[in-house]
This record gives structure tokens, C-alpha cells and sequence, in this order.
């Protein structure tokens, strides 16, 4: 087997601290013999100045001889060596613990987006099977069977809210990608009051069990904002409610403006969100749980784009809990 295909087998985070490894042991010896030699060289040094000042039968002066300009050039050049063996002893360690850092960064963020493409892909999978299996047997059943009206006006129902599925999930797709091409919002009048009745009527078409109440000013003043943005924001937090909160829980917006700026609450009485986890929900592709074995449907892009529509209107976003149980999102623009 090529010696290149045994390296690359071995994993990079244990083929790094190998290296490490090798690099601190080779640096700890290549120390320890710069700093034995700078002794003998002061030793050697300093016997043939006390040759010099060793009279016959009478010994050496020591302090004759350490006070000359000789001796103290020798010393200060032995002193000088040692400081600059620590300093670079201690610049190596620097940058290596400097590298450690970097490695370990690196291989985090290798991890982190290894687990955001395998979830992207499993929910992916799951977001496009559904509806399109549906929709499939919707047109199968149209095809070969003869069925009454109010029959075929409840397949088509189904069949819109499969369509209206798979369009929520393309938009969502497509938001997210010119979000990380700075997207810049172009703010207009948005008549928020209207916007959260057409968002709260999508979802109840997809979750007819849902209970959404909307508690805002029947005249409350039109939000500077950009309206797809502002769309997508209140659409994704009152789906994220509506999901992970028990069927016919209810899910409250409401909002106000405060010193000039827009509050906007989405409160629900789910099972909230462990504080670990409230800066994680807003990465792309993150969803509370294990893949595999979680219910609630969506690709975890929904606070992904919130979040990065409220930064681009130069506004923040807060994870609060509800009491007495529940999650409270917080927007303020």
C-alpha cells in the first residue's frame, strides 16, 4: 500500500498531535543542549582566564579576576545566551499552545459542519419524501379512480398543502443562499397586523389543530422593514412554535414599539429550549435533538434565516423562557 494512503487513512487531529509530540520533545532536547554547551563554553572560558590569573604558589585572586572587563564580558555573554534559551523556550510554547488552538478550532469546525451536512441531508431527504409521495398519490388516485366531487376536492386540498410544503421549503432554501451572499434588506411601511394574519393563516391550512392568538393594536403604526424579511421572520418563529409545542397549545404573538424600535414576542408553551442550546438553534442546519428519532418536521434553516434577516436590519434576537413552561423569542428591531 502507498505510503501516501496510510497517511491519509490516519486521522489529522491524531497526525497533528503526533507532530506536536515530536516537535516539543526535539525542541525540550535541542534546549536542554544549547543550555549544557553555553555552560561548558562559560567554563571553558572562564578556566583559561583563571590560567592566566593563577600565580606560582600563591593561588589565584578570584577577586582580582572577576573584577576585570574580561571576566564580566564572559559572564554577560554566558548570562545573555541563558535569557535568550528561555525567551525562545518560551515563544515555542507560545506558539504552540498558539497551534493547539488553531488545530483543535479547525477540527471542531470540521466536525461541526461533518454533523450540519449529515442533518441538512437527513431532514432534506425527509422535507422532499413526504410531500412528494403525497402529491404523487394524489395524481395516481385522480388517474384511476372515478371519484365524486367532495372527493376530489379533498385530495386537492391535500395535494395544495403538500405543494405549499414543498414551496415553503424551496423559499427557504433559496433565502438562506442569498443570505450568505449579503443580502441587504430594503426597508418599506409593513403593516404588521396584516402580515401576521396571512402568516397565521398558512399555518393553520398545514396545522388545522394549532391555536395562534395575534395580540396587536387593531391601529398599530406600519414597522420600517424590509417585507420578505420581516415575512420569513414572523413565519418561521410561529412555525418553530407551532411545532415543538403540544397539538393545541397555544402560540401568542404580539409587539410594541419601545424608544423607537420594534419588539416583536412569540411566546409558546412547548418544551423550551436548554440554555446550552439557545446560541446552537440559530447555526444553519442545527435542530434540538437527535436526528434520527425527533418528530417535529423542518430542516433546521428556520432560525438560521431569522436570525440573519434581524442582523442585516441591524437588530437582535433573545431566547427567554416562558413561564411556567415554554420558549420565548425576542426580536427588536
Amino acid at each position: 500500500m502507498p505510503i501516501t494512503t496510510l497517511i491519509e487513512k490516519i486521522p489529522v487531529r491524531r497526525m497533528s498531535h503526533f507532530v506536536i509530540g515530536y516537535m516539543i520533545l526535539a525542541f525540550g532536547w535541542w534546549s536542554y543542549h544549547l543550555w549544557h554547551q553555553n555552560d561548558l563554553l562559560f567554563q571553558s572560558e572562564k578556566a583559561l582566564i583563571e590560567a592566566r590569573f593563577t600565580r606560582k604558589n600563591q593561588g589565584i585572586n578570584l577577586t582580582e579576576m572577576y573584577a576585570t572587563a574580561e571576566y564580566k564580558k564572559v559572564e554577560r555573554s554566558w548570562e545573555k545566551s541563558r535569557r535568550m534559551v528561555i525567551a525562545e523556550g518560551l515563544f515555542f510554547t507560545a506558539c504552540l499552545i498558539f497551534g493547539l488552538w488553531v488545530i483543535n478550532r479547525s477540527a471542531n469546525r470540521e466536525v461541526t459542519l461533518a454533523r450540519q451536512r449529515r442533518n441538512f441531508l437527513l431532514s432534506i431527504t425527509h422535507e422532499l419524501k413526504s410531500p412528494i409521495a403525497s402529491l404523487r398519490l394524489v395524481l395516481e388516485t385522480l388517474f384511476k379512480r372515478e371519484l365524486s366531487r367532495e372527493q376530489i376536492e379533498k385530495l386537492c386540498k391535500g395535494g395544495l398543502k403538500d405543494a405549499a410544503r414543498l414551496q415553503t421549503l424551496v423559499e427557504d432554501l433559496l433565502l438562506a443562499a442569498r443570505l450568505e451572499d449579503n443580502w441587504n434588506p430594503l426597508p418599506e411601511p409593513v403593516d404588521l397586523r396584516a402580515l401576521a394574519r396571512d402568516a397565521v393563516a398558512g399555518l393553520q391550512v398545514r396545522y388545522p389543530q394549532t391555536s395562534i392568538r395575534i395580540n396587536l393594536p387593531e391601529h398599530f403604526p406600519p414597522v420600517q422593514a424590509d417585507k420578505s424579511g420581516l415575512t420569513a421572520i414572523v413565519q418561521n418563529l410561529l412555525e418553530n412554535a407551532v411545532k415543538y409545542s403540544p397539538e393545541g397549545a397555544p402560540v401568542e404573538i404580539s409587539a410594541e414599539k419601545k424608544d423607537g424600535r420594534l419588539q416583536l414576542r412569540v411566546a409558546d408553551l412547548g418544551r423550551g429550549i436548554p440554555d446550552h442550546e439557545k446560541q446552537a438553534v440559530f447555526e444553519k442546519f442545527y435542530r434540538l435533538g437527535n436526528e434520527e428519532t425527533r418528530q417535529a418536521t423542518g430542516t433546521g434553516l428556520g432560525l438560521y434565516i431569522v436570525n440573519q434577516v434581524v442582523k442585516a436590519h441591524g437588530g437582535t434576537i433573545h431566547i427567554l423562557d416562558n413561564k411556567p413552561q415554554g420558549t420565548i423569542f425576542l426580536v427588536e428591531l
